[in-house]
């Protein structure tokens, strides 16, 4: 009764108000749906054109290594370049016809979806009816190697044939796909030309209705006034004009002020309007989109993806104090007078909220898509496994936990505590690298940076281990959602009964077999663009203990690790060394009279003594003198030293200096010996001995 009597009136500036939300939102939505479509057809229309470049650089490397092989030269440059050539074309034409993977112009794996209009399903089609015969003669080559000089002639022949048609099918591939996303970018005009018109009308709702009510009375045409005044005032949008020197013209709304603080902005120049909210960059940059708007040979719609100030984090000066973080969005857009450029007119919009809006839409989602992405990961492990690895995991975290509790007595005894959390981190990282289970690898390289942070901080408190309580909890949240989606894998799996009873996850250590370190080696491998091969002899295995094989299984995946990323050359490297392309690596577990011998060898480039010297040095582990005097040994030794990398960058694989002071550490705790063999650019072998006393003592310690 109260709202009728005193709102009934305004029923329809509510109603007005509500459809321009409506619309507002619906616009959004569409907005994005439409540009991510319209992004993903660019990339579809990139990777077409791409094929038109490939089907003529693959056809350009063949006849090149045809000709090179019939002047008696190798023709290895061409041949590589033919061979990943017809590869890519092959890939990324078999993604456009039934969808999968393939990598962009930066070697990035990407999905490619299967093309769904009929002129490029007949296209494709038609393509691959006439690729799959070729593809197949490459094969063949790539397989008999200088052996199929009969079949490269006819390969030279068949290919030279078809290459107009494959050309002219990608051209209309190509054409197609910018078809499709050209009617997708008119859509979305045409929607937003929509949007502004019913907006406009909607707008000149709410003002006939202003005008009504000033008409009908003096006291409700001022309430009405003093309304406006109100909407207008706190109306988050700013508007104001920029000259051809970029300066702000007399006029801008109120807003401005709210924005960037009460002053007068008449005569201001943009530059000085932005000072210490924009880095000197960004306004530069800025400046000359600007010039690029204000010039009538550059059209205003192919620059706007161009805007640097669309969203903008700046921190603000309070009337009350201080400073507030927010998102501002600077829109830029021509005003015409008398058929020319006259000013830009500048739209700030504060996007805080919508920013807000979408990262946690985004969180949302990603925490949506943990479960199936784990599911998708944890698939291909038995929960046995699993399960141990996860148990592993969480004593680990906890006894990472235990380490940051106690109080060191001196800074050095910070500098301990840095240390063993480092060797526990990489270790969990590598196991989870093994069992590719990327989302803990990644979680722990995360822990790792801000263990790197402290340990480059100088005078360590007890305070400064704060964050790394809060990401520890962050991890062992992580560990509990996987452990979760391993009970709901295990529940589909037969359980595994001893004759003794049910065996525990927890008494089953992780297995020391080909499969995952493998599959790490395959994948380090693969991020570096090298090619390896990996044999597997751990047989003699079965003569540790659980806990040793832990160790043992820990030290492996490290060495493995260091084999691929700093032993191993390219396959370019290895072939100008008269190598192989793919590189070796070797895991034997064997018995001697005095123990078992752990080896991990490959064929690469060894270690370089002289190097190694320059890289301790640079690092301040020892001065030049010191280093000189040390023998062959000691210098291959540096290698575990804490800290010490050849890595030039850190990544999830290299430049830590951890991996190799955790195999020592681990090797310690056996009471083992390591020991080095090397010979430069052939190979290197790094083995540790485990004595037979601790094989007795853990196989006596099994059997009570």
């Amino acid at each position: 009764m109260f709202f009728a009597r005193n709102f009934g009136k305004y029923r329809a500036i509510v109603i007005s108000v509500a459809m321009f939300i409506i619309l507002d939102l619906g616009v959004l939505g569409l907005n994005f749906y439409i540009s991510s479509q319209i992004a993903s057809d660019a990339v579809n229309v990139n990777l077409a054109g791409r094929q038109r470049m490939l089907s003529q650089k693959s056809v350009k490397a063949l006849l090149e290594y045809q000709n090179d092989l019939a002047q008696g030269a190798s023709g290895a440059d061409a041949y590589q370049e033919m061979v990943s050539s017809v590869a890519l074309f092959d890939r990324t034409l078999q993604a456009f016809h039934a969808g999968g993977y393939t990598s962009d112009a930066t070697g990035q794996e990407i999905f490619l979806a299967a093309v769904e209009t009929p002129i490029s399903i007949a296209v494709v089609e038609e393509s691959l009816a006439i690729w799959k015969p070729i593809r197949r003669d490459f094969t063949r080559l790539e397989r008999e190697g200088n052996d199929g000089t009969q079949l490269l002639s006819h390969l030279a022949v068949i290919a030279k044939q078809n290459n107009l048609n494959l050309l002219k099918l990608m051209n209309n591939l190509t054409n197609d796909l910018e078809s499709v996303a050209k009617q997708k970018s008119d859509t979305l005009r045409w929607i937003q030309a929509s949007a502004i018109t019913l907006a406009i009308l909607n707008f000149f709702l709410i003002l006939f209705h202003f005008i009504g009510q000033l008409r009908s009375s003096d006291a409700v045409a001022e309430f009405a006034r003093k309304e406006t005044q109100e909407i207008l005032l706190t109306v988050r949008e700013g508007l104001l004009l920029l000259d051809s020197n970029l300066i702000i013209g007399s006029q801008y709304s109120e807003s401005v002020k709210a924005i960037f603080g009460d002053r007068e902005f008449a005569g201001m120049s943009f530059r000085s309007l932005l000072h210490n909210l924009v880095v000197g960059q960004d306004m530069t940059t800025t400046e000359e989109y600007i010039k690029l708007l204000l010039n009538e040979q550059v059209k205003e719609n192919l620059i706007g993806s161009l805007n640097p100030l669309s969203d903008v984090e700046v921190s603000l000066p309070q009337a009350s104090g201080g400073y507030a973080v927010k998102h501002l969005s600077f829109r830029f857009n021509r005003t015409i007078e008398n058929g020319q450029i006259s000013h830009i007119l500048v739209t700030v919009l504060d996007i805080t909220e919508a920013v807000a809006l979408r990262q946690s839409l985004e969180e949302a989602r990603n925490q949506q898509g943990l479960h199936t992405e784990a599911l998708k990961k944890l698939a291909h492990l038995d929960t046995t496994t699993l399960n141990a690895f996860l148990s592993r995991t969480e004593q680990d975290l906890h006894a990472i936990n235990d380490t940051l509790k106690d109080e060191a007595a001196e800074p050095q005894g910070y500098n301990a505590k840095l240390q063993n959390c480092f060797r526990i981190v990489h270790r969990i990282k590598g196991d989870a690298g093994a069992l590719d289970l990327l989302q803990i690898a990644t979680a722990a390289h995360h822990f790792e940076d801000q263990l790197q942070i402290l340990q480059k901080t100088e005078g360590l408190q007890g305070s400064d281990f704060l964050p790394l309580t809060l990401s520890l909890n962050d991890f062992l949240q992580l560990i509990a959602e996987l452990r979760d989606i391993s009970d709901l894998l295990q529940n589909l799996q037969p359980k595994m009964v001893a004759e003794s009873g049910t065996v525990t996850t927890e008494q089953i250590p992780l297995p020391l077999d080909e499969l995952p370190i493998t599959r790490l080696a395959e994948r380090i491998a693969q991020e570096n663009d090298k090619a390896i091969r990996v044999t597997f002899d751990a047989r003699e295995a079965a003569m540790l203990s659980a806990e040793q094989r832990i160790l043992v299984q820990a030290s492996v995946i490290q060495l493995v690790r260091n084999a691929v990323v700093h032993g191993v050359e390219s396959a370019q490297a290895r072939l100008l060394a008269g190598k192989t392309p793919t590189g070796a690596i070797d895991v034997s577990v064997s018995s001697e009279p005095d123990g078992l011998r752990v080896s991990v060898r490959d064929d690469g480039q060894g270690l370089n003594l002289q190097s190694l010297r320059e890289q301790a040095e640079e690092k301040g582990l020892y001065s030049r003198e010191v280093l000189e005097g040390f023998s062959r040994t000691r210098v291959m030794g540096l290698i575990f030293e804490p800290g010490f990398s050849t890595a030039t960058d850190v990544d999830e694989h290299a430049g830590r200096g951890i991996g190799m002071d955790l195999v020592r550490a681990n090797v310690n705790k056996m009471k083992g010996r390591i020991r080095i063999s090397n010979q430069p650019k052939r190979y290197c072998e790094i083995s540790f001995l485990i004595p037979a006393s601790q094989l007795e003592a853990s196989l006596v310690a099994e059997a009570v």
